[in-house]
């Protein structure tokens, strides 16, 4: 009877300790409804960098977004920490990089932990009616269109409560690099107009991309689908007046990243991270405005530093984990010295690249410089100047600068943008810069230490993680034991050097214990392609490693010592008892590295495809490597 009497008191003192909490939740949203704030109108358009009139373009075609810099603020240094939508929006959506909870990868819907909070929840939160028209693509599964309260084509502002503040989101699709496409999948793209209405003449391409006929319609089209993004954007300015809520808007615009013709999206270079941003303030919110309207600010911006900034401007609930900085608004913070920048697997290409810009000087680390900076992706080639240019290519008619897409990469690339804005001119080598370089690189290993870099994990090791575990791989990452990753990061760079006199150190490492570190030994071996012939026996015993990323990457290494077509084989199988997209990608992956097409003719595309990246490998290899016009 008394335990009875006591669960009973117990019951009921957790249900008045749960009411007083959500009566208390309530009362702050109610009392922070009752003050006035601004409404947020957040504009993004796809893959557009500077190519705006307010930026100097004489080609572009962009009087609505013209006008918004002449009563706004235009920034001239904003990155999107990487290039590339899914990438870059979850970094956003976080307020962290993605890496730092394993959200690096290409659409790869990870978990994670129910601790790390969107910023939209701490707008909704705080009383904010938050709209998302339309894109998520967030890289993981632990939320999606759920953390708003309307997200699709038909969400809008206007269905919000009498007097409730809103966020709102306008995604512009029309300058996505799939407009300009002349074979979406084996047929023109929807609104195809074979007329560009941009002139050619006034066109100057960069110096690493041919001036071939493809190539320069392509830009045409570009300038025309920016054109037609710009009369979105007038749209929605539109819309927001015969709401009757400019006077009480702050207008953000920016692209999602760079792009989009070769070389830009998906690199870490200024044109593909880059991006245009204007902000403008209502006279009835100037005094949230950093400088006076019609001005221009150098300030560095990142992405990660929009939900600190969104959050501070609405009074919400700003959480620790985001690591950006105030931009706008009472709060304001310094600005960041560097913008950290990242990209590992971008659709079906495994690679590793880390870089920093303060932005003029750029320093980039290719962990993976036995890759070609082009990897032939099936999406991009289908834009017409990329297959030009990898023709060109192939018939000995490129410049140095021209083939150097198709060839490996260098360790490291360091450029001076102010005087080098295509940057083709790696200086990595020149005496003159050579203080410069160092401070760099150790701002970018403090970078990625100081974010907790989950990206140098072998994804299918990720992979099983994230499906066979009950861990995320936030949480796989934070123990020392798991992820070491002072001693991972030294390794991965003395990887990338490209030395053999570092060979006794990498079989070492295949020693550990570690997958991680034995994958970075293995990789470092790989790079140095036959020079590793030292270490045969200590990559013939990897064949057999118990982790996938080690196994795959120690057969691609077995190949480069002479066993191409037994390493193909090896990689098939494993491509057939692959149990993720990630491990069937990345050994499909090494026959195409090894050029090993005619191993993979004959077989079954169910034996092998487990998702979406593994198939679009699977069709590359089936239609041939010379063939790019890909089913």
């Amino acid at each position: 009877m008394k335990r009875f009497r006591f669960l009973r008191l117990l019951v009921a003192f957790v249900f008045i300790a749960l009411l007083l909490s959500w009566t208390k939740l309530d009362a702050q949203i109610t009392a922070k409804s009752n003050v006035e704030r601004p409404n947020i109108l957040w504009i993004t358009s796809e893959d557009n960098g500077l190519f705006l009139g307010c930026y100097g373009d004489k080609n572009a075609r962009t009087p609505n977004l013209d006008s918004l810099a002449e009563r706004g603020i235009r920034y001239t240094n904003c990155f999107a920490n990487a290039p590339v939508c899914a990438v870059a929006r979850s970094s956003i959506i976080m307020g962290f990089p993605a890496p730092t909870a394993g959200m690096h990868h290409m659409r790869c819907k990870i978990k994670l932990p129910d601790a790390l909070v969107p910023y939209p929840t701490s707008l909704k939160r705080a009383g904010y009616y938050v709209t998302n028209n339309l894109k998520t693509d967030y890289n993981t599964r632990s939320f999606d269109k759920d953390i708003w309260d309307e997200c699709g084509k038909n969400a809008s502002y206007t269905h919000r409560k009498p007097g409730q503040p809103f966020f709102a989101i306008i995604n512009i699709e029309e300058s996505h690099e799939g407009r300009i496409f002349d074979d979406h999948y084996g047929k023109a793209p929807d609104n195809w107009d074979p007329t560009p209405k941009t002139a050619a003449d006034g066109i100057a391409i960069p110096p690493y991309q041919t001036p071939t006929p493809e190539n320069i319609l392509d830009w045409q089209r570009m300038y025309d689908k920016i054109a037609d993004m710009d009369s979105v954007v007038g749209k929605a300015l539109k819309e927001l007046e015969q709401q009757g809520e400019a006077d009480n808007t702050i207008v953000v615009y920016c692209s999602d990243h760079g792009g989009i013709t070769l070389r830009s999206k998906r690199y870490l270079y200024h044109s593909g991270v880059h991006v245009p941003m204007i902000v403008s303030f209502p006279s009835k919110w100037q005094h949230l405005a950093p400088q006076e309207s019609g001005s221009v600010s150098n300030r560095l911006v990142q992405f990660i530093d929009f939900p600190r900034t969104f959050l501070s401007i609405a009074d919400a609930d700003i959480p620790e984990e985001m690591m950006g900085r105030i931009f706008l608004g009472d709060h304001t913070e310094a600005p960041p010295e560097t913008i950290f920048l990242y990209s590992n697997r971008f659709d079906e290409a495994p690679d590793t690249r880390r870089g920093i810009t303060d932005g003029r000087w750029k320093y980039i680390r290719n962990y993976e410089p036995d890759r070609a900076r082009f990897q032939m992706l099936s999406f991009p080639m289908r834009q017409a100047g990329q297959r030009a240019q990898h023709r060109e290519f192939l018939a000995g008619k490129t410049t140095p600068l021209q083939s150097a897409q198709f060839l490996p990469q260098p360790s490291e690339e360091l450029y001076d943008t102010k005087k080098d804005p295509h940057e083709v001119h790696n200086l990595i080598d020149d005496p003159s810069t050579a203080a410069k370089l160092a401070d760099l690189r150790k701002q970018l290993d403090a970078h990625i230490i100081n974010t907790h870099d989950l990206g140098f994990l072998p994804e299918p090791l990720s992979a099983e993680v994230d499906t066979k575990t009950n861990q995320t791989i936030y949480e796989y990452g934070q123990p020392e034991d798991n992820y070491p990753l002072r001693e991972i990061l030294s390794l991965a760079t003395l990887s990338s050097n490209q030395d053999t006199r570092n060979i006794p150190k990498l079989c070492q490492a295949l020693r550990s214990p570690n997958p991680t570190i034995r994958y970075w030994a293995m990789v470092g071996l790989r790079v140095l392609n036959q020079k590793a012939e030292p270490a045969t026996q200590e990559v013939e015993k990897a064949l057999k490693d118990t982790d996938p990323g080690v196994r795959i990457t120690a057969t691609i290494t077995w190949g480069n010592l002479g066993h191409k077509s037994q390493a193909a084989q090896l990689l098939l199988n494993e491509a057939r008892a692959a149990r993720t997209d990630a491990q069937a990608l990345w050994a499909l992956d090494g026959i195409k590295y090894l050029e090993q097409d005619e191993v993979i003719k004959s077989i079954p595309a169910d034996e092998i495809v487990k998702g979406n990246y593994s198939r679009r490998t699977y069709e590359f290899l089936m239609a041939g490597r010379g063939n790019l016009s890909l089913p």
